[in-house]
């Protein structure tokens, strides 16, 4: 029998402690008398929904991801997108010295849930690891997502600015395509704990950027700044690219139009030319930095 088969860690009291209340900051738990709401000894109480997920955030949130854009990106790492991406984080995680048995991993921006989801899986099964796995994101209709298809894991809405978890908490926090805030990521470090950010590189969709910003300055693309924020922040222990190719037919075209941001500012023209094409080669071009909390 494999992990996957056994029953799913999931909402129980040792995972209801990793989280912390986001109005005052105590320790949060179960409520004994339901099992279905996190509560706080101030009597802070959140309900946990039907569907598994948790909504930390004590004001409605504001983002442009919307439910069309989590959607596309499911049907699109479903037909193995981002497939090698990760095969290779999940490598980085089995091959980590300080990173076995029991590991309590936090995907901060986790949008539909899909990588977390099939990071889990590959650890579990491949890895042969015991996880736990928290996906935490400002979209409610994200989270939403993730619950209804990933029941096994734990899902909340909660803010990265105001992180509604126990310090030290985490083994690892991935942080994928998505906005970071570093001081709290280091508060919820383990010991050992180690951030992965994924970033793009310079031909991530280069193929997009040509058809809707050729000859303008978005054509270009660079992640020094992001890099060297990293490097000031945290340790950069490591650094690994990974670049591929895929075709994609007429539908998935239109479901990476959906996902990607660089459609916002996209001229409608240009669009729609994408949206027309039968297909597309397109390159998924990749930087893994690997940090940990600054020495000293």
């Amino acid at each position: 029998m494999s992990i996957l088969d056994e029953t799913p860690i999931g909402w129980n009291k040792k995972s209801a402690t990793v989280f912390q209340c986001p109005i005052c900051s105590e320790q949060m738990h179960l409520k004994i008398s339901t099992s279905k709401s996190l509560i706080c000894s101030k009597g802070h109480c959140f309900d946990i929904s039907k569907h598994g997920y948790v909504n930390l955030l004590p004001h409605a949130g504001k983002t442009k991801y919307n439910k069309q854009l989590f959607s596309s990106r499911k049907i699109l790492s479903k037909n193995g997108l981002f497939d090698p991406l990760i095969q290779q984080l999940s490598s980085i995680i089995n091959e980590a010295p300080s990173l076995n048995g029991f590991i309590k991993m936090l995907d901060a921006g986790c949008g539909e849930g899909s990588h977390l989801s099939h990071l889990y899986r590959e650890l579990s099964t491949i890895g042969g690891q015991i996880v736990l796995g928290v996906g935490m994101d400002i979209s409610k209709e994200g989270i939403y997502m993730a619950s209804k298809d990933y029941p096994q894991l734990l899902w909340c809405v909660g803010d990265i600015a105001n992180c509604p978890f126990q310090s030290k908490q985490f083994d690892v926090i991935f942080n994928i395509l998505s906005p970071s805030n570093y001081s709290e990521f280091q508060r919820l470090l383990s010991g050992k704990g180690m951030i992965i950010k994924v970033i793009p590189n310079g031909d991530y969709l280069k193929e997009l950027r040509q058809l809707f910003f050729a000859q303008t300055d978005k054509q270009a693309y660079t992640n020094n700044k992001t890099l060297e924020l990293f490097r000031d922040k945290l340790d950069l222990v490591a650094v690994q690219d990974l670049q591929y190719t895929r075709t994609l037919d007429q539908v998935l075209i239109h479901h990476l139009v959906n996902m990607t941001p660089l459609s916002w500012t996209a001229e409608e023209t240009k669009r729609q030319k994408t949206l027309a094409l039968n297909s597309l080669e397109i390159t998924i071009d990749l930087r893994i930095l690997m940090g940990k909390k600054k020495s000293g």
